[in-house]
């Protein structure tokens, strides 16, 4: 008779086979957590301020935390919240930049939200949504203004992109530093006209495999910006240009529709769990324990049973949701290769780093 292990039990098992304590992963963005809402309220009194504030910014995180998970093509079928259902979604928030005089509370708030909820919220309302988090992808931002393109400089564009929530977005990005030696590296005018070399060398200072590179090119007075994000490396998608009255609406709005690209092809829809057979093999403990956080942290896998397990090799049964190709592409953000043998059988192991 066949055992089932869940992941923790399946961890258990294999250390104490080998009896060798593995290292501890860097923990992960929370595609969950809302950072940087920012809320300006005026009241009577600098209490009832306060309390309108986080009140109005839980909201707010929960709209955005809706549109991060969903296709742009249901958010306006997205479900209204009143204020109690909005407080049992939330899980915790923290305070930042508070200020507040005898009638204004300002203050920037990170809202954590219970997963379990909110993906209950949008079954309910009939809502397809995708818990798929793209690898962490390096955003280099041009700024064009009257000609003049700007990368290291002072350069607007990467300060607006600096204050959105780049860590926990479906796709998530970070910005280069601009030491020295990125100067040298790579420049505006490279950037603009597409220097793959020049762009896949910044990249590797990041260990990133994809880099966006985003123009955002503006008038003489501001009121209006035009952004091309163009994504080198694995991903070949089209760029995308989009026009914003704001640098503010600018950064959030290419992120938003970068992520809409990746959603479209992670979002399944709901049904009956699928299984496959597959072959582990691994060298070290390490990337045992790499193949172990991939299937645990990728929200398409349900379950896990080992058929069978030594020092190199694994047999598992994995139970997921979707198709094969959205789980191979699901797992391969955590490192994780999911591939058919020539005889159709199923190879897992981890990615070369």
């Amino acid at each position: 008779m066949m055992r089932v292990f869940r992941f923790g039990t399946l961890l258990g098992l294999f250390l104490g086979l080998l009896a060798i304590a593995a290292p501890r992963p860097a923990e992960a963005a929370d595609l969950y957590t809302v950072k940087g809402v920012h809320e300006d309220v005026t009241a009577a009194s600098a209490t009832e301020a306060r309390s309108i504030a986080q009140a109005n910014a839980q909201r707010d995180a929960l709209g955005i935390l809706m549109r991060r998970l969903t296709s742009s093509a249901d958010w306006s079928r997205l479900p209204k919240a009143n204020d109690t259902t909005v407080q049992n979604a939330v899980r915790g928030f923290q305070v930042a930049n508070e200020k507040s005089s005898s009638t204004r509370y300002i203050a920037d708030l990170n809202v954590s939200f219970n997963p379990s909820v909110v993906r209950s919220m949008l079954r309910s309302a009939g809502i397809l949504y995708g818990e798929t988090q793209a690898k962490q992808a390096l955003l280099v931002p041009v700024y064009v203004k009257d000609g003049k393109a700007t990368l290291w400089d002072a350069n607007p564009w990467h300060d607006a992109l600096a204050s959105t929530d780049l860590d926990n977005a479906i796709t998530p990005f970070i910005l280069p530093v601009g030491d020295v030696e990125e100067f040298s590296i790579l420049t505006a005018n490279s950037a603009i006209v597409g220097d793959k070399s020049a762009i896949s060398t910044l990249g590797q200072r990041y260990g990133a495999d994809d880099v966006v590179v985003a123009i955002a090119t503006t008038n003489a007075d501001g009121t209006l910006i035009s952004v091309k994000a163009t994504r080198y490396g694995t991903d070949a998608s089209a760029p995308i240009n989009r026009t914003y009255q704001s640098m503010a609406d600018a950064a959030a709005g290419i992120v938003d529709a970068l992520g809409e690209q990746w959603k479209r092809e992670t979002i399944v829809a709901p049904g009956a769990e699928a299984h496959l057979t597959a072959s582990v093999s691994f060298i070290s403990l390490d990337q045992w324990q790499t193949i172990r956080q991939g299937l645990a942290s990728t929200p398409l896998v349900k379950g896990l049973q080992v058929d069978g397990i030594t020092s190199t090799s694994a047999e598992v049964q994995i139970s997921y949701r979707g198709a094969p190709d959205k789980l191979a592409l699901a797992l391969a953000q955590s490192n994780v290769d999911l591939t058919q043998d020539p005889q159709g059988g199923w190879l897992l192991q981890a990615q070369a780093q």
